[in-house]
């Protein structure tokens, strides 16, 4: 029990400090911009690359994470962000930001696959309970950290302040991390460069499967509710990176008070921080529900069904009604991400787990990126309250989506020579 709790709470502060490094540069964003003469367009650019980066790189690090341990891929990833941190508040150029802010974004993307497959793997008692409490640490480092950099600045004068504090602390980190110790995990070594993306010798990557049959190739499985999950990590991730976007500039268009202010982007921005702050509350209801119900299926589709009003409210309200619509959303919508997390784990296999989730975090975060392309053209065009509009379509899609998991859960692709076949698992 003891090392279960370990692994819960280095795999959440992973998880609290991952969030954190990508949300400094949106509070950032205008001191760069003035200091180093960036246009928004150069800065939108680089925070596009490196945040699809942070998606595509789920899918190797799920592998290595398979194959060489998942807890010696978040060490790695821990020191990679913190140094990719320090190099960020340390460059002198637009070439220089660019490529290092590439690089966190890289490093960053090692956390989900990596962090969320050691939970699955080494924590037995109370699982969803975990996974929630691995969604709230996230959610607190999404609200924290544009108020850490704004201090930052405040304290020092400098944007480049805020990321070498975060390099800092990174660094204290990640030696928690390097001494930490996990049965059954191999740990990283800084003085065995050769050892760091190699098999491991402790354990930590399931077993490989049985050799196969030199006459017939061993059959590939994939289980349909599987499948089904990734198409809801296509439509949730729109909704995620739509709603973080462009929640300030709802409010500031939408209500009064925020609008009439004399600072009226300080003024959204803590609204938006409030209200996104809620969603600590639905990421431990999201993890914590899934250990007491029979059919955990049946949590994404709860959660789809109330977001779809909620959004739905939050693009045709003003002032009062818009902020309560946007606190049920928040509410409630953050309890999909340790759900969803719960039902990967329950649909892989354990030697599987990372790429599982590699898949899962590639289309949520990669694939979610383009709702700021999107919801951008929607806001220039027609408003930003349309951008809610339709993301209460795609909530009402991923709904339906949801709804099939339950009923095809007892069936799987068979891949066997060139076309695959549906089967009933037990026929």
């Amino acid at each position: 029990m003891q090392s279960e709790t370990k692994v819960v709470w280095l795999v959440s502060l992973s998880h609290f400090i991952t969030h954190g490094y990508m949300t400094v540069l949106p509070a950032v964003l205008i001191a760069i911009a003035t200091e180093q003469s960036i246009s928004f367009v150069e800065l939108g650019m680089i925070a596009n690359i490196g945040y699809f980066l942070y998606g595509l790189g789920a899918f190797p690090a799920g592998y290595l994470a398979d194959r060489c341990g998942s807890k010696k891929m978040i060490t790695i990833g821990a020191l990679g962000m913190a140094l990719s941190s320090l190099l960020i508040g340390l460059s002198n150029s637009t070439l220089t930001f660019g490529l290092t802010y590439t690089l966190l974004g890289i490093f960053a993307s090692i956390h989900h696959p990596a962090g969320v497959s050691l939970i699955a793997r080494r924590v037995a008692v109370n699982k969803g309970k975990a996974l929630g409490l691995h969604g709230v640490m996230g959610n607190i480092g999404l609200i924290l950290s544009p108020l850490c950099a704004a201090f930052c600045i405040m304290l020092f004068g400098s944007w480049r302040s805020a990321y070498i504090a975060y390099g800092l602390f990174g660094l204290v980190f990640f030696f928690v991390l390097y001494s930490a110790r996990v049965e059954g995990e191999e740990n990283f070594s800084l003085t065995r460069p050769a050892t760091w993306f190699t098999k491991s010798r402790s354990g930590s990557a399931a077993p490989a499967p049985a050799a196969a049959s030199a006459v017939s190739p061993m059959p590939f499985y994939i289980s349909v509710a599987l499948l089904i999950l990734y198409m809801g990590s296509i439509l949730s991730g729109f909704i995620f990176r739509g709603s973080l976007t462009f929640l300030p500039a709802l409010f500031q268009q939408n209500i009064t008070a925020i609008t009439n202010h004399d600072q009226p982007v300080v003024m959204a921005g803590y609204a938006a921080t409030a209200v996104l702050s809620l969603g600590l509350i639905g990421a431990w209801f999201g993890g914590y529900i899934n250990d007491k119900i029979k059919y955990p299926e049946l949590v994404p589709i709860g959660i789809f069904l109330l977001s779809a009003p909620a959004l739905y409210f939050a693009s045709r309200l003003t002032d009062t009604g818009l902020i309560i619509a946007a606190c049920l959303f928040s509410l409630i919508y953050y309890g999909w991400q340790p759900s969803q997390n719960y039902l990967i784990a329950k649909y892989t296999k354990k030697s599987s787990h990372g790429m599982g989730f590699g898949v899962s975090f590639f289309l949520i975060f990669g694939m979610g990126s383009l709702a700021t392309t999107v919801g951008g053209w929607l806001a220039d065009n027609y408003g930003v309250d349309r951008i809610y509009l339709l993301m209460a379509i795609i909530a009402g899609c991923a709904m339906l989506v949801a709804l099939a998991v339950l009923p095809l859960r007892a069936y799987a692709l068979r891949f066997e020579g060139k076309t695959p076949k549906v089967f009933r698992r037990g026929d």
